[in-house]
């Protein structure tokens, strides 16, 4: 914390709390600071260089990485390792070693690129599709088919109820039927089809078949080459075990699958192959089966995986999200769920974002973790400013670890900007965005600090409804987060859920499967970590008879009920039918006098379920209970400022304010009338520590101007280092403004860093609290005054207690600026020099067409300013 303290700390002891940072913020270790996901291209790594990468990792102010092995960099074949060889394994070793030896963690991904699969993957365990057949034929014509896969079923019927196997008639891989003269038939069928994929970005030692995401057999037998590689392994183990989103893309059938949905629904599948195939209410019923069916079998494979990691003394962290089962379950399986944010920020992505931290806080997990930044926007130009925003929004979402996506291992003799990832936010060394990068990881570290204590403190229980998602379609549905806009938005899940987000209640959302342990304490819902007023049941249309029946024992154990529009109308799926529908139609009748039923505020009302107040000023929060009060850390996503006192819903009798982009800014908040004073530009974000006993200290520095500001002018001498393609002249200039700009081509193709010096002189003394601002700045820097190093800024607003520091005359001012490196791979391209040299997609654009970044136009860089002394309070 010390060396972090001196590069991102601030002069802020007169307007702040006097006591160290360490007791304000909680202890920061590995699992509090920012982990990367770390792509092994070919795995052609060496140890020197894993060294000096991890050694790099940990003065950044990170904690931990995620090894992804993927394909490799055209012309360094012969450094390439196969994935878990001897070599491999050995690098491996060292890897842990070293991080250990430096504090950072290490996680691994369970095989290469994604999803599972690879070499040991025969026919008989990979994914498989399924072929469906569903032909008219007229009497005495004639059938033929080349087969695509193994026959499940095949045979025709015509009305009357008879039916002809046809399975008989196969020969080799084609069947050919002659049909009776008489009548109209009609050919039905499923072939399953396999090999269907193969592992999507595979490196050397990994490609092959991708693994059936239904099978626990399949697992086991792919995880057995996991245990003879780690047998006597003598290093540390990786923390975790990784498994990427769903992407096991066409599989749709098992080969357990015909059994598993008999134990599961009470009747044979092929027995009701034309309703499988049809369309109707029986038909979606049955298809709804058969999608339950899977999601329970997908449960079942993850669970495995995740047994296997525990007994090796890991942990697993899984991305659910892309699964056409039930999210919810599917995330609960692992020790940390992970979900992730992939271009863009926008609050309607929230319902479908949470239900990975729901998961956690279903079973008493400290941790959920997500792939930030994926696609944040265009290579090499995502912004600071960007980062935080996204980097806010998953906090928000519930997310207290975050992987960033990513940095590859690059070799010390790869030439800039080394080797690279096709598809991500770039934060290492070369993406413009590594030198100031512990002031990031200082911010990101003391956020995660607070959202890994206490507990979460949510006011509704939220039911997920499964059974209303999907079912129309014919073939298998995947829950992406990429395409949630087809299957979540919309729905009463999803208007319910942003309603409570809205109004500021927070809320997790809970599966039938969590039902069964969910207890009644004291009239609150109690499951792992959630302590819950009351459960809302969101406009659900289908619901089980165990489900309802669930319902109506939390009501009369003195839980709240609530069911949000109406009740519920039918049971899902086609199994026991008429007993279910007979069953239920009772559970329904005895819910009615119990269980109120209507809009969602109306159904809230007299059950202490608290909106907070600040969410109406466009303050977006999460809130944790402490064992002395509560924490709150909140993002004003207003768009504007934010000057007001605002009243808490937990009854605090003082509150401290932390602000997490400079570890040593807190002190307790101005309260009066029971509300506390906030004050925050648009994007900015604080912590609230609330306090149930009176505390005392300073008051915190709301930085809220005193006086006018006073324009720093002069001769600025600019010279520029730590760049290229070349390093650019220096230049004076009264006038601050982007450095491409200048007439200097160099200057216009430059990525690295610009220093800005100037001596100047002050009208008048300014006393009391004084603030620095640097305006706008392109896009991170590193200040000093007289002398004395402020620290570093990586978002704005670029602001620095200067308190004491100034002079009236004789003062030096030193800002050292470093752009992206945008402007620097454009003028590559505009030469048309080869550097996207990868195997297999090797480099894309956003878009995913052929990267070129030739026609870009240069972004602004420098120190843009205005440069003010701003007097404040």
């Amino acid at each position: 914390m010390k060396s972090v303290r001196l590069i991102l700390g601030v002069v802020l002891l007169s307007c702040g709390l006097a006591m160290a940072a360490e007791t304000a913020w909680p202890p920061i270790g590995a699992e509090q600071k920012p982990w990367t996901r770390w792509w092994w291209l070919g795995s052609g790594v060496d140890a020197a260089n894993l060294t000096k990468e991890l050694e790099a990792f940990a003065a950044a102010g990170m904690g931990g990485v995620e090894i992804c092995p993927i394909y490799g960099a055209v012309g360094y074949e012969d450094r390439d390792l196969d994935f878990l060889s001897k070599k491999w394994m050995a690098a491996l070793a060292h890897t842990t070693r070293e991080a250990k030896r430096l504090g950072l963690g290490v996680d691994l991904t369970t095989g290469t690129g994604w999803p599972f699969g690879g070499p040991q993957v025969g026919p008989d365990i990979a994914s498989q599709g399924l072929f469906r057949i569903q032909e008219e034929v007229k009497g005495g014509g004639e059938w033929s088919l080349k087969l695509p896969g193994k026959v499940i079923v095949l045979r025709a019927t015509r009305e009357g109820g008879e039916t002809v196997n046809l399975t008989e008639l196969i020969k080799g891989d084609a069947v050919h039927w002659q049909a009776p003269a008489s009548g109209s038939w009609t050919v039905l069928g499923l072939v399953a089809k396999t090999s269907i994929q193969k592992v999507k970005r595979a490196a050397p030692g990994g490609a092959g078949n991708v693994l059936d995401p239904y099978s626990e057999k399949a697992m086991n037998t792919y995880l057995a080459s996991f245990d003879e590689a780690f047998r006597g392994f003598d290093a540390p183990w990786p923390r975790a075990q990784f498994h990427d989103s769903f992407e096991y893309y066409g599989a749709e059938w098992s080969s357990d699958l015909l059994v598993r949905f008999r134990q599961r629904n009470g009747y044979d599948l092929l027995g009701r192959l034309e309703d499988f195939l049809g369309a109707g209410d029986v038909a979606q019923r049955v298809r709804a089966d058969w999608r339950a069916t899977l999601s329970d079998m997908h449960r079942d494979y993850l669970s495995t995986w995740h047994d296997w990691a525990n007994t090796h003394g890991g942990l697993t962290r899984n991305q659910a999200h892309g699964s056409p089962g039930n999210l919810l379950d599917h995330y609960a399986v692992a020790d940390i769920p992970e979900t992730e944010i992939f271009r863009h920020v926008e609050d309607a992505q929230i319902p479908v974002m949470a239900l990975a931290a729901s998961a956690a806080h279903a079973n008493g997990r400290k941790l959920v973790s997500a792939e930030s930044f994926t696609w944040l926007g265009e290579h090499f130009q995502v912004t600071p400013a960007a980062l935080k925003e996204a980097a806010d929004f998953l906090y928000l979402s519930g997310v207290n670890h975050l992987f960033f996506h990513g940095i590859p291992y690059s070799p010390n003799d790869a030439p800039w900007p080394g080797w690279l990832f096709y598809a991500s936010t770039h934060m290492g060394p070369h993406g413009g965005l590594w030198r100031e990068m512990p002031a990031f990881a200082g911010y990101l570290s003391r956020v995660q600090s607070v959202l890994q204590s206490g507990r979460p403190d949510s006011e509704v229980m939220l039911y997920f409804p499964f059974d209303d998602l999907g079912g129309d379609e014919e073939t298998l549905g995947l829950y992406t987060i990429h395409n949630q806009n087809e299957w979540m938005h919309g729905t009463p899940f999803h208007r319910t859920a942003m309603e409570l987000w809205h109004a500021g209640i927070p809320w997790d959302a809970v599966s039938a499967s969590m039902l069964d342990k969910v207890k009644v304490a004291d009239g609150r819902l109690v499951l792992g970590d959630v302590k819950a007023k009351v459960l809302v049941v969101p406009g659900a249309k289908w619901l089980s008879v165990p489900v309802l029946r669930r319902l109506l024992e939390l009501e009369r154990a003195g839980a709240s009920v609530r069911f949000c529009g109406t009740l519920p109308e039918d049971v899902p799926g086609y199994g026991n039918l008429q007993e279910n529908r007979v069953e239920f139609q009772k559970l329904k009748e005895s819910l009615k006098p119990a269980v109120a039923e209507g809009e969602l505020m109306e159904l809230l009302q007299g059950l202490d379920v608290l909106p907070e107040p600040m969410y109406e000023l466009g303050l977006r929060i999460v809130r944790r209970t402490t064992d002395d009060g509560w924490d709150y850390f909140v993002v004003n996503r207003s768009g504007k400022r934010v000057d007001a006192w605002v009243k808490l819903t937990r009854p605090v009798a003082s509150a401290m304010l932390l602000d997490a982009a400079h570890a040593d800014r807190h002190g307790l908040a101005e309260q009066q009338d029971g509300k506390i004073r906030l004050v925050l530009d648009a994007g900015e974000s604080v912590v609230i520590r609330g306090f149930r006993e009176k505390q005392d200290g300073k008051v915190y520095c709301y930085q809220v101007p005193a006086g006018d500001a006073i324009e720093v002018n002069g001769n600025w001498s600019v010279s520029f280092s730590d760049g290229g393609s070349e390093i650019p002249a220096g230049f004076e200039t009264t006038q601050l403004g982007s450095w491409t700009t200048q007439n200097d081509p160099r200057a216009l193709a430059f990525s690295g860093t610009g220093t800005y010096e100037l001596a100047f002189d002050l009208p008048t003394v300014m006393e009391g609290h004084l603030l620095l601002d640097l305006g706008k700045v392109g896009e991170t820097c590193r200040v000093s005054l007289n002398g004395q190093l402020l620290g570093s800024s990586f978002f704005p607003p670029h602001r620095f207690d200067v308190t004491g520091l100034i002079r009236k005359e004789g003062n030096t001012l030193a800002v050292e600026v470093t752009n992206l490196a945008a402007n620097r791979i454009a003028d590559l391209d505009r030469r048309k020099i080869d550097w996207k040299r990868f195997h297999e997609i090797n480099f894309v654009n956003i878009d995913y067409k052929p990267f070129d970044a030739s026609g870009w136009k240069p972004l602004e860089s420098g120190l843009i300013g205005p440069v003010r002394l701003i007097p404040v309070r």
